[in-house]
C-alpha cells in the first residue's frame, strides 16, 4: 500500500522492549441519565460489532520484502474485535488510584505488530457511576494533534444521539482542532499529500537520498539561525534522574484544573496559556526534585513539540511536528522571576522558529528530529548527557461539551511515549473549561510520580498568589537565598487530582 514516511517510521525505528513508542488517550464518562447497569456491557458489545474500520484503524505493517526494507501500510478489511477491543472492570472502590494502577499497566504493554497498531480499553467500575475508554495506538499512525482531532470527530456534540459508530469507523472527516501546540500555530509546512498518502517507497529512498545536501544547505542555516539567542541549545542540559536508561514498566499520573485559573494568569502577567503551563510544570519539577534531593544546579531543559501541520483545510493524520528547546529557569528559587524567564525564553524560541522558510522549517524539524533517533538506535539514551530533559506539550483538546451515546465526557488525558534517557514526559490538554495534565513515567526511575502531580498544583497556586486579578505585577517580596537540593519541599493542598 503505502511507504511510512522517514518521520513516521521513525516511530518504529525507536521501538524496543523499553522504548514504547505508543500513545493514549483516557476519556473518563459519567453515565447517562437513566442509564440501567448495563449500560457500558451494551456499550461494548456494540464496539464488537463493527469490524470494518477507516484510516488509520485498517492499516497494519506489512510483512512483505518491500515491507523488511522499508515499513508500509497494507489495508485490512476486517479488524479482529477480540485483539482490539476489550472490557475491563475496576476492583472497589473505582477510585483515582485504582485508575491510575490500571492505566500504568496497560500503557506498559506493546501493541502487537501483527495486527493494527491499536487498542481500545473500556472499563467500568468507577466511582459516582463513571465510565473511562482508554485507547492507545501507535506514534507511527498518528500524532497527539490527530489522536485527539478523532476523538472529537468520534463524539457528539448531541446528548440525544445514540448508537454513533465506533471509533474506528467513523466515515466524516476529523474536524481540525486548532492546529497547533504549545501556542504556536504561525509555523506551517506548505500544502503537501501527508497522512491518507503517504510516499513510495521509491520516494521515500529518493527523499533520503537526496537529504544531505540539504542539511549542508537552508537545513543548516536554519540550525544555525533558530540557536542563536535562544535560552537552551541542544546537549547543554544537566544530567538527572529524569535522564536514565528506562524499564518497560509505566507510571501515570494525573491532575485537572480549572481553565479560568490559567487565563487569568495569563492575563495578568501578559503571557500565553502556555507559559503558564511550563511555568507550572516548572515550579512542580523544583519542588519535586528538590524534595528528593535530586535538583540540578543548572535549569533543566524542556522540549516543546511545536505543530508544522499543513493549512488546507484537508484532513490529516500522520505526524507533522517540529521541536523548540527552552530554558524552565529550574535553577531560579523566586517564582516570578522564574515565570517571567520562561515567558522569554518562549517567546524568543517562538520567534526564530517563524522566522524560518517552509523547506527550512521541514529541514530542521529532520534535523531536530535525527539525533534523538541516533541516539536511540545505539542505544545510549541515559548514558550519555542528554540533548534536553524533559517534553512538554500542551495540546488543545474538544472545546465543546461531547458524548457517548448521551453520556457526557467529563475529563480528557494523553499519555504519550518514553524513550531510553528520556523517563518522564508531560502533556497538558485543554477540554471546554478544563486543563488536565497527565504525567507518563517510567516507574523504575521515578516511583513516585504522583507526588510530581501534587506539587504541579502547589506551583499554580503560588502563580495566583503573584497574578492575582486586582494586580498585574508580582507582589514584591523578600525571598531568602536558594535552599540546598536537601530541602524538603512542603507540599500544599490543591484542586488538582494527584493518582
Amino acid at each position: 500500500m503505502d511507504a511510512l514516511s522517514p518521520q513516521d517510521a521513525g516511530w518504529l525505528f525507536l521501538e524496543s522492549p523499553t522504548n514504547l513508542m505508543h500513545g493514549g488517550v483516557l476519556c473518563i464518562f459519567d453515565s447517562p441519565e437513566g442509564a440501567g447497569p448495563d449500560f457500558v456491557h451494551g456499550l461494548v458489545d456494540d464496539m464488537r460489532r463493527q469490524t470494518t474500520a477507516v484510516a488509520p484503524y485498517n492499516r497494519r505493517l506489512k510483512s512483505s520484502l518491500l515491507g523488511r526494507v522499508w515499513p508500509q501500510w497494507e489495508t485490512v478489511e476486517h479488524i479482529d474485535p477480540d485483539r482490539h477491543i476489550f472490557h475491563l472492570a475496576l476492583p472497589a472502590p473505582g477510585g483515582e488510584r485504582e485508575l491510575g494502577v490500571l492505566i500504568s499497566q496497560l500503557q506498559s504493554i506493546a501493541l502487537d505488530k501483527d495486527y493494527p497498531l491499536w487498542s481500545t480499553y473500556v472499563i467500568e467500575g468507577l466511582a459516582d457511576s463513571r465510565f473511562a475508554i482508554f485507547g492507545k495506538m501507535h506514534h507511527a499512525l498518528c500524532d497527539g494533534v490527530a489522536a485527539l482531532g478523532m476523538v472529537d470527530t468520534w463524539l457528539s456534540d448531541d446528548a440525544d444521539v445514540r448508537r454513533e459508530p465506533a471509533m474506528w469507523r467513523a466515515v466524516k472527516p476529523p474536524r481540525r482542532l486548532t492546529d497547533r501546540i504549545a501556542d504556536n500555530s504561525h509555523a506551517q509546512m506548505p500544502s503537501q499529500e501527508n497522512g491518507d498518502a503517504s510516499p513510495s517507497v521509491m520516494q521515500t529512498l529518493t527523499d533520503l537520498a537526496a537529504g544531505p545536501p540539504k542539511l549542508l544547505n537552508a537545513g543548516a542555516r536554519a540550525v544555525y539561525r533558530a540557536a542563536i539567542g535562544v535560552s537552551a541549545r541542544p546537549w547543554n542540559a544537566p544530567r538527572s534522574v529524569i535522564n536514565t536508561p528506562i524499564t518497560s514498566h509505566r507510571r501515570v499520573a494525573t491532575q485537572s484544573y480549572d481553565l479560568q485559573r490559567f487565563r487569568s494568569i495569563s492575563r495578568q502577567s501578559a503571557g500565553t496559556i502556555n507559559d503558564v503551563v511550563l511555568a507550572v510544570c516548572a515550579g512542580g519539577l523544583r519542588r519535586y526534585l528538590t524534595e528528593i534531593n535530586a535538583l540540578p544546579a543548572e535549569s533543566l531543559i524542556t522540549n516543546i513539540p511545536v505543530s508544522v501541520r499543513r493549512d488546507d483545510g484537508k484532513p490529516q493524520s500522520g505526524n507533522a511536528i517540529s521541536w523548540a528547546m527552552l530554558s524552565l529557569a529550574t535553577n531560579i528559587d523566586d517564582p516570578g522571576e522564574r515565570f517571567a524567564a520562561i515567558r522569554a525564553a518562549a517567546s524568543q524560541a517562538k520567534e526564530r522558529l517563524a522566522e524560518l522558510g517552509a523547506e527550512a522549517i521541514e529541514t530542521y524539524s529532520l534535523l531536530a528530529t535525527t539525533p534523538i533517533l541516533l541516539e536511540q538506535f545505539v542505544r545510549l539514551g541515559g548514558h550519555i548527557p542528554p540533548m534536553f530533559n524533559i517534553p512538554i506539550s500542551n495540546v488543545p483538546g474538544p472545546r465543546q461539551q461531547k458524548y457517548l451515546d448521551g453520556a457526557p465526557l467529563r475529563e480528557v488525558q494523553a499519555l504519550t511515549v518514553l524513550y531510553g534517557g528520556q523517563a518522564l514526559n508531560i502533556v497538558a490538554v485543554s477540554y471546554v473549561d478544563r486543563l488536565n495534565l497527565s504525567f507518563t513515567a517510567c516507574h523504575a526511575a521515578l516511583p513516585h510520580v504522583q507526588r510530581l502531580a501534587v506539587h504541579c498544583g502547589a506551583a499554580l497556586q503560588e502563580l495566583e498568589s503573584l497574578y492575582s486579578p486586582t494586580q498585574s505585577t508580582p507582589k514584591p517580596k523578600s525571598k531568602p537565598a536558594a535552599k540546598p537540593a536537601s530541602t524538603r519541599a512542603r507540599i500544599a493542598t490543591t484542586e488538582g487530582k494527584g493518582q
